[in-house]
């Protein structure tokens, strides 16, 4: 099932979704049944696409895949600078060890004329 953000408190299978970072108490009254219903304050709700069917406004698609988690951004940023960092550190060693070839080749030639 698809994950929606939670714009406007949504009830379903007796559980209140409501926005993240919503000031709620843990408990809300069911507009149905009159009782104390639990509130997931996590922003996000699953429903299938029919019973998304029916939502019109206040929901959109949050995410298909993976979500990015916190500083998500910020770690690619870094293994990317890391990782560029290496590729410089091997391609210089690699460098290194070709020019000692060269002069070790040179020094052979030299010994054998």
């Amino acid at each position: 099932m698809p994950k929606y953000l939670v714009l406007q408190p949504i009830e379903k299978d007796n559980v209140i979704y409501v926005a993240r970072g919503a000031e709620v108490a843990k408990s809300l009254p069911s507009a149905c049944h009159g009782k104390l219903i639990p509130v997931d304050a996590s922003g996000e709700i699953e429903l299938t696409e029919d019973e998304a069917g029916a939502l019109t406004c206040g929901q959109v698609p949050l995410f298909q895949g993976k979500p990015d988690p916190i500083g998500g951004m910020d770690g690619r940023e870094k293994k990317a600078r890391d990782d560029a960092e290496a590729a410089a550190v091997k391609a210089a060693a690699e460098k290194a060890e070709y020019e000692e070839f060269v002069a070790f080749r040179a020094v052979k030639a030299a010994k054998k004329k």
